[in-house]
């Protein structure tokens, strides 16, 4: 298990999301103690905005970068370009999304109280899009263990450790405890690529670089958004329809959930990256990839079900009470979302993007449409919607692979197949 990459790169990762997460943890449980209930479901509001916008300002590179790094001649200048361009998106994107707020979330209007805020925020959501950015080269060139010292434990040792110091900014505290750990953390990604990696990231852009891959990165974009999409209106609608308190239940209960949502993730991308290197077996890294995922999910969530009760009252008797149905739901959904990760990651791998744009399309019709349809009859609607939403994807994307692969039998047939299409 050593030898093997995809276990490896599996086990960092997943490492990594296990200490980002009992971070995390701690914190949102700090939190809930030091700040009102209200304050923390619009900073909990502000943070998905972040980590929509950071998201968006990507433009599909950091997809790019797992796809490319491995095999590129001028991992240099790819990496260059890719950090340059998020950078400036992200300015742009965020500074745009700030000026809108008092039009689209009126909730979230407390950071227009000074002009020092409005600057916090959006230079640390450009940290924060050049921090998920950096994991992707990690990931990429197989260097996970630099990712879990710097994303597992540097910064959780941060976040864990600012919301005391900042308890007299209210909830804009809270966004300031988290985006000072990202930032931190980026920093210091930049720092480990040139150093530990030899990588030479320095201020550039190269319009011949973003140019070959630019297809790839756009359809990958446009994949990723949707995604998004839904990540951050549903809490949103939970905010605008139930108000400040149900959406800091559903927060909690949903970020204890993306514990095995995480897990998930972290597995589907060693696949990508594993899938990605030259002389890759895919369907032999498929079959193992689904047994780890089955393995790592099935009991944590047995557990999380059978003491979801308990687990919510570490963050305070008010969260048990009203979100303990909310999280059971949530936790069993993460077999639908690990299914859901799964196929869309072997869409990516075997470039089959539209076939990823319209599952992700799928996602946010069936996710929305319950939500808004059923919402007003309990805040438990919100994680059935989450359910339905990526059991309905995955098996769009689990239809296209299937359909990939008759074609791809009867092609062979026809024609004797290359090297590529043998791997394949």
């Amino acid at each position: 298990m050593r030898r093997d990459p995809l276990v490896l790169s599996s086990f960092y990762l997943m490492l990594t999301m296990i200490l980002g997460a009992a971070a995390g943890f701690l914190f949102w449980i700090l939190v809930a103690r030091l700040y009102p209930a209200a304050d923390v479901g619009r900073a909990s509001a502000l943070l998905s905005c972040v980590a929509l916008l950071s998201y968006f300002s990507l433009f599909g590179l950091s997809t790019t970068l797992v796809r490319t790094l491995p095999t590129s001649d001028r991992p240099g200048e790819e990496t260059s370009t890719a950090v340059s361009s998020v950078s400036a998106c992200t300015l742009v994107i965020s500074g745009v999304f700030v000026i809108l707020i008092p039009w689209t979330a009126p909730q979230l209007s407390f950071i227009h109280d000074s002009p020092w805020r409005l600057a916090a925020f959006v230079l640390l959501a450009g940290a924060a899009a050049v921090n998920l950015l950096t994991d992707s080269v990690f990931i990429a060139l197989r260097a996970t263990r630099i990712n879990l010292l710097i994303n597992g434990v540097l910064m959780s040792a941060v976040k864990v450790a600012l919301p005391f110091a900042l308890l007299a900014a209210g909830p804009f505290g809270i966004f300031l405890a988290s985006g000072i750990a990202s930032a931190v953390a980026a920093t210091a990604s930049v720092t480990m690529i040139r150093r530990s990696l030899r990588i030479h990231l320095r201020p550039f852009f190269s319009w011949g670089v973003l140019r070959d891959t630019l297809a790839y990165s756009l359809t990958n974009y446009a994949a990723t958004t949707l995604n998004l999409v839904r990540q951050i209106v549903l809490p949103l609608v939970v905010l605008e329809r139930l108000g400040p308190v149900p959406a800091a239940t559903f927060f909690i209960a949903f970020q204890i959930a993306n514990l095995l949502n995480s897990a998930a993730y972290a597995i589907g991308e060693a696949l990508f990256a594993e899938g990605s290197q030259e002389g890759a077996h895919l369907r032999s890294l498929a079959r193992r990839s689904a047994g780890i995922m089955l393995a790592v999910i099935a009991p944590t969530a047995a557990f999380v079900v059978l003491f979801a009760g308990p687990i919510l009252r570490l963050f305070g008797d008010e969260y048990a009470r009203n979100g303990t149905s909310t999280l059971i739901v949530f936790v069993l959904s993460s077999l639908a979302t690990a299914f859901y990760t799964w196929t869309n990651f072997l869409l990516k791998v075997t470039c089959q993007l539209t076939a990823t744009i319209a599952s992700e399309v799928v996602a946010v019709g069936v996710m929305l449409s319950i939500a808004l349809l059923n919402l007003d009859n309990g805040l438990i609607w919100a994680a059935v919607a989450w359910g339905l939403g990526n059991l309905a994807s995955g098996s769009f994307a689990a239809m296209a692979l299937t359909w990939s692969k008759r074609r791809h039998t009867t092609a062979q047939r026809h024609h004797p197949p290359g090297n590529w299409e043998v791997r394949l």
